[in-house]
């Protein structure tokens, strides 16, 4: 069965089982029925989102949980089951186009849409909802309200950062905050909102982490010793090419630090509206010959580049919209396998990242700083990689942080019990 389901012709449910109706207790024989937990994503998924399908089959031992959109893609990568779908229909694409242009409304879904999910949550009959992404959480938050269905959101980045430019978005978040518990993936952000209104007994942040079995440590020649022996130096970037992942600043310092290192390396994995910019951006520098592109990559792709390289980098910035990061999946995989990592102090990666000692930070677009660090490699510490490996494993296992994700999940059903 496709578990992409069409609810204009199948089941609820996704699995062909009648709901069990409230109050009617499980058979003398029968374990005790887990918890059931929905979890709303706007778009089931693209290649950025791999953490929210870890974290769906990581609390799945726990929870009895399903998936709830308005359209899918790459299910071949993230195969999940049941997946229940609302798709926008022409009098949905009307009224959100509407209230865009009235009221700068960010909601995605529209009258048809949100009376599906209604029905839909009716049928599965959930303890919990959990909604990915600031506006994911406004598009459910008057469906769970109305039935009267406790609400999670997290918010990842762009929706605790860019989106705040928008007074009708910060205008809404104050029912969502009334309503709902928050989750950030950074302390910083969890104090962003805070200040907007994010109510301390409702709000966590919980980091996301790694699956460390998929990223086992590597043994490596320290990087300065290659450096001073005049070896080649693999350097690896890992992202979508947009404004905040900062390709455009690391092209730079690279053509300077050419210069004075002639022996290296650069790769540069993913796709997106800036990457042929950046193509041309190399060639203009002269790089073509040092720097690849090799597209989109997939997890097992991304584990074999880093397991060839030396020093990851990631030279996140604020975008010129005010989009940020929140704390970059990749950088904890790369820190996991072992790479040196050179970053910036940018949203909360200054929480993973202690420069000098599990990495190297810089300012934003600080050239010289960042010139200064590709260099100074040559002396950088050789117990670095080890100390980043201890610190992922210590504050961004997955497996630990689903678990930490369940108990959050626990106490909202305890606390609305």
């Amino acid at each position: 069965m496709n578990p992409a389901l069409d609810h204009e012709a199948s089941d609820a449910r996704g699995d062909g089982r009648r709901p069990v109706p409230r109050g009617a207790g499980p058979a003398p024989d029968d374990p005790p029925r887990r918890p059931r937990l929905v979890v709303y994503v706007p778009h089931f998924l693209t290649i950025s989102m791999t953490f929210i399908h870890r974290q769906l089959l990581g609390v799945s031992d726990a929870f009895e949980t399903s998936v709830l959109t308005t359209a899918t893609e790459h299910l071949d990568q993230f195969p999940f089951a049941p997946i229940h779908v609302r798709r926008r229909r022409a009098l949905d694409r009307l009224v959100c186009g509407c209230r865009s242009r009235l009221r700068g409304s960010v909601v995605g879904v529209g009258p048809l849409q949100r009376r599906g999910f209604a029905a839909d949550l009716r049928a599965i009959r959930p303890d919990l909802v959990h909604a990915h992404f600031g506006p994911g959480g406004l598009d459910i938050l008057p469906v769970v309200r109305a039935l009267g269905i406790p609400l999670v959101v997290t918010f990842h980045g762009y929706d605790a950062s860019s989106l705040l430019r928008s007074r009708s978005y910060r205008r809404d978040l104050g029912p969502l905050f009334e309503y709902a518990h928050v989750i950030t993936i950074s302390r910083r952000m969890a104090a962003r909102l805070r200040e907007l209104g994010a109510r301390d007994d409702a709000l966590d942040h919980h980091y996301i982490g790694v699956p460390l079995g998929a990223f086992p440590f590597v043994e490596r020649r320290p990087v300065a010793e290659k450096l001073q022996a005049g070896e080649t130096i693999r350097f690896l970037q890992i992202s979508n090419f947009v404004e905040k992942k900062g390709h455009a600043t690391t092209v730079e310092a690279f053509a300077r630090f050419a210069r004075v290192h002639p022996n290296w390396t650069l790769t540069f994995a993913g796709d997106g509206a800036l990457r042929g910019g950046i193509e041309a951006q190399v060639r203009r520098a002269g790089l073509a010959d040092r720097i690849e592109f090799v597209g989109r990559v997939g997890q097992r792709e991304v584990a074999e580049l880093m397991a060839r390289s030396d020093v990851f980098v990631h030279h996140s910035v604020t975008a010129s919209d005010g989009d940020q990061e929140g704390i970059p999946t990749v950088l904890m995989e790369a820190m996991a396998v072992g790479l040196v990592v050179v970053s910036t102090r940018h949203a909360g990666i200054g929480e993973l990242v202690e420069t000098g000692v599990e990495g190297f930070l810089t300012d934003e677009r600080d050239l010289d700083a960042y010139v200064g660090v590709l260099r100074g490699l040559a002396h950088a510490d050789p117990r670095l990689p080890r100390r980043a490996r201890a610190k992922i494993e210590r504050d961004f296992d997955m497996e630990r942080q689903n678990r930490r994700l369940a108990d959050v999940y626990r106490r909202v059903l305890a606390r609305r019990s």
